[in-house]
């Protein structure tokens, strides 16, 4: 209620003294405007119009140095009359500016002197205004942090304590984004700590607080961790096209970065899963190539599982040999990439042999090729399943077969060329 008891004060001082009064933060943000008195210029209007005054209207480098009530000269060429304005400042320090319009120099002492009074008492709600502000910015971060801990105890102390406060007003709906910038591991979302350790995730934090601006107070919480970002959304209303909109801002502040979407859920109790979501989609867009900069958990199909797998999963040891042969072809080559359009379609021949624009021939004898090499039989099930893994695994670097170990023996590219015809 700050922000209101600042604007009685500056309309009860206008009213006292006849003149329009405006309050700025210290950033020329204006924080209150009294009903016009018919003393307005154009610089006025602007103000009022715009919510801030011009810092070339007033010259801010050396206005913010003032230390006592100062009265500006005209600037014809700008619109600007004479003003009084009075620095609003609190034990040392400038929490912005009280405005007085002072045409023709007739602010009697008495006058100033309630300026005086009006400006402490404005200077010092700010200064509360302050306190609150970062004793709830501290209170946030806290309880953001406990919203995504392992313990549900913690989770729902954390949750009914954001509710209680008024920090998140209403969660009816809920979604979560995560943004990683810079180096990073692909080990099913976790980041990589050596790598962001060389940044302190200035870039990161200034680019969500950027994202997040023009969302409403008490719908939004962030938290930043060097290269990571994670911003969670709760409203009245369904969250997907402001999560998207948030998402789309944060890529443009950093073109570089990967975003995770988790799938909109209701109530803050699902934070913890929906951001552990995120970071699966994070992870997966790392690890595939052209996929998009920003992807969603509900977009990934049977990623959305195989992502949540450690990047150690599987070791050239425990691979079937005919899988690792196949695999080691390369994920492009035409054998591997032959057997994921038949197994994505269902075994479908034709639909497969369309979407590779090959002839029907051309696929069946791939398909040959690829049984002989693998000593899978595509008819089966289960075979099925085993090579439709074991390719999604390789596409995520999962497999292993990328850095073959040295007890593995494998056969060398002539050979495995030869194997398959």
């Amino acid at each position: 209620m700050t922000v209101e008891r600042v604007q009685e004060v500056a309309e009860a001082l206008a009213s006292r003294l006849r003149r329009s009064v405006a309050v700025d933060d210290h950033t020329l943000r204006m924080i209150a405007v009294s009903p016009d008195y018919g003393d307005a210029d154009p610089a006025r209007v602007w103000s009022v119009l715009h919510r801030r005054t011009r810092p070339e209207d007033v010259d801010y480098a050396t206005l913010r140095t003032i230390e006592v009530p100062t009265r500006l000269a005209p600037n014809p060429e700008l619109g600007l009359l004479p003003r009084y304005v009075l620095p609003l400042r609190h034990r040392g320090s400038l929490f912005g500016f009280l405005w007085l319009i002072d045409r023709d120099d007739s602010l009697t002492a008495a006058e100033r002197a309630d300026a005086q009074d009006a400006a402490g008492v404005i200077a010092s709600l700010l200064h509360q205004r302050l306190v609150v502000r970062d004793r709830d910015r501290a209170l946030a971060a806290h309880l953001f942090d406990l919203l995504l801990d392992p313990s549900p105890t913690e989770r729902a102390d954390a949750a009914a304590e954001l509710l209680t406060h008024g920090l998140i007003e209403d969660d009816a709906h809920v979604g979560v984004l995560v943004v990683r910038h810079g180096p990073h591991s692909v080990a099913a979302g976790v980041p990589n700590s050596a790598s962001e350790s060389t940044s302190d995730g200035t870039e990161v934090r200034a680019s969500v607080h950027q994202a997040c601006r023009p969302l409403a107070p008490g719908t939004w919480l962030s938290s930043t961790r060097r290269l990571r970002g994670t911003v969670l959304l709760a409203q009245r209303r369904p969250v997907e096209d402001t999560l998207r909109a948030t998402a789309d801002a944060l890529l443009a502040a950093l073109p570089g970065a990967r975003i995770g979407l988790g799938a909109p859920s209701q109530g803050l109790g699902a934070a913890a899963a929906a951001q552990r979501q995120a970071l699966v989609a994070v992870s997966v867009g790392e690890s595939l190539d052209r996929s998009p900069r920003v992807l969603s958990f509900t977009e990934l199909g049977p990623y959305a599982l195989l992502g949540q797998l450690p990047a150690d999963l599987i070791s050239n040891d425990l691979l079937p040999l005919g899988l690792f042969n196949l695999l080691r072809l390369g994920a492009e080559h035409e054998l591997v990439v032959t057997l994921e359009a038949f197994l994505d379609n269902a075994g479908d021949k034709q639909r497969a042999a369309q979407l590779l624009a090959v002839h029907r021939s051309t696929l069946y004898h791939r398909l040959d090729r690829i049984e002989r090499i693998s000593g899978l039989h595509l008819s089966d099930g289960q075979h099925r399943l085993l090579a439709h893994l074991a390719v999604k695994l390789h596409r995520l670097g999962r497999s292993g077969v990328q850095s073959p170990v040295p007890s593995r023996v494998a056969p060398r590219p002539e050979q495995v060329r030869h194997s398959a015809g």
